[in-house]
C-alpha cells in the first residue's frame, strides 16, 4: 500500500512513492528506477520513501528507508552524485567501494553496474547528471571539446570548499523547487541547472580539473591568447597548422604543446568550436533562407554529415532542430 506523503522531506512536492510493503518497493524500484535487485533486512516497521524531479538535463532525488537496504542497478545515462543527510551508506562500481556519510560525498559513473548499500535510517539526496549534457558544459567551459572522456574520482571530501559550494547549491535548488510561494520560471530553472552542472565540474576531480583552474588563476601563455584571437578573427579562412605557426612565429609542436598545457585541447579543436558557435548563430537567426548545407559550407565544414555530428556533440541537438526551433 502506498501511504500519503505527510513528512516534509526534501523535494516533498515531487513524491514518487511512500510504502510500507517490501514487495511493493521491489516492484517500484525495478519498474520506475531500473533496479535489477533489491535486498532488505530488519524489515519490522519498514517504510521507504522516494521523491524525484527530473528536469531538462539533471534530476534531483530524495530517498530514505527504515531498514537495511541493498540495491543493484545499471545507470546507463546518468552520473550520480550522492549526499548523505542522515546515517551511512556505500556505493560500489568498477570494483571500488565508496562511503557516503557526513564526511564524504560519492560519485557513481554512468554506463556501469553499481550497488548501493544503506544502513537502516539512512537518508540522502542524489543529483543525477546526464553524461552528454555535462560533457557539453565542459566543452563550453574549455572552449573546445576535450579529446579524452570524463572520468571522475569516486569520492569527495565534504570539507573541500568547492564541495561545500556544490552541496549548498543543490540544497538551495531543492528548497526553491519545494517552495509554495511561486513556481520557478523556466529560465531561472534552466540557469540553476547549468550552475549545478558547472559546480559539479569544479568540485569533482577529473582529467580536466587542473585545466579549469588554470583558466581562472593563470593567464594563458601569450602564444595561446594570440592564436585564439587570430582564430576568432579569421574563422572563415583556411586555418592550417602551417598558417598558425607562421602567425605565432614558432613551431607547430610548440603551438600544440602550449594549447595542451593551458587549455587541454588542440588549436584546431578550438577553431572547430569557434566555427560551430558561428554556425549556431546563423541557424538561430530565423532567416527562412538558411539551410544546414549552406551553413556547413559557409563555416568551412567540408562534410555536412560531419558537421551535423560535431554540432550535435557540441550543443545536444541536430542543426535541423535548431533551425526548426528558431523558426517557431
Amino acid at each position: 500500500m502506498i501511504l500519503p506523503d505527510v513528512a516534509l522531506d526534501p523535494l516533498h512536492r515531487f513524491s514518487v512513492f511512500r510504502t510500507s510493503d517490501p514487495e511493493e518497493l521491489r516492484h517500484l524500484g525495478s519498474t520506475l528506477f531500473g533496479a535489477t535487485r533489491i535486498e532488505l533486512d530488519n524489515i519490522d516497521n519498514f517504510e521507504a520513501r522516494v521523491n524525484l524531479i527530473q528536469l531538462q538535463e539533471i534530476g534531483l532525488a530524495f530517498g530514505a528507508t527504515t531498514s537495511d537496504l541493498a540495491v543493484d542497478h545499471l545507470e546507463t545515462d546518468f552520473i550520480r552524485f550522492q549526499i548523505a543527510l542522515k546515517g551511512r551508506a556505500t556505493t560500489s562500481a568498477n570494483g571500488m567501494i565508496t562511503e557516503i556519510n557526513d564526511r564524504q560525498l560519492a560519485i557513481t559513473p554512468s554506463g556501469v553496474s553499481s550497488r548501493t548499500v544503506c544502513e537502516a535510517g539512512h537518508e540522502r539526496l542524489t543529483l543525477r547528471l546526464n553524461h552528454q549534457a555535462l560533457s557539453q558544459r565542459l566543452t563550453e567551459l574549455l572552449g573546445a571539446k576535450p579529446k579524452d572522456e570524463m572520468k571522475f574520482e569516486p569520492a569527495i571530501d565534504v570539507d573541500h570548499p568547492d564541495a561545500q559550494f556544490l552541496c549548498q547549491l543543490v540544497h538551495f535548488f531543492s528548497r526553491q523547487l519545494d517552495s509554495n510561494a511561486c513556481k520557478l520560471p523556466a529560465a531561472v530553472c534552466r540557469e540553476l541547472e547549468q550552475a549545478v552542472q558547472i559546480g559539479f565540474l569544479w568540485a569533482t576531480r577529473h582529467a580536466f580539473s587542473q585545466v579549469l583552474r588554470n583558466q581562472e588563476s593563470v593567464s594563458a601563455p601569450s602564444i595561446v591568447k594570440r592564436l585564439e584571437e587570430f582564430i576568432e578573427a579569421n574563422w572563415q579562412d583556411a586555418l592550417t597548422v602551417e598558417r598558425l605557426a607562421q602567425e605565432a612565429g614558432t613551431s607547430a609542436r610548440a603551438i600544440f604543446r602550449a594549447f595542451e598545457r593551458s587549455r587541454g585541447y588542440s588549436p584546431m579543436a578550438f577553431a572547430k568550436m569557434v566555427r560551430l558557435r558561428r554556425a549556431r548563430e546563423i541557424l538561430m537567426s530565423g532567416d527562412p533562407k538558411v539551410s544546414v548545407t549552406a551553413t556547413a559550407f559557409k563555416c568551412n565544414f567540408g562534410s555536412v554529415s560531419h558537421f551535423a555530428r560535431d554540432y550535435r556533440d557540441a550543443f545536444g541537438e541536430l542543426p535541423s532542430q535548431t533551425i526548426s526551433a528558431a523558426r517557431r
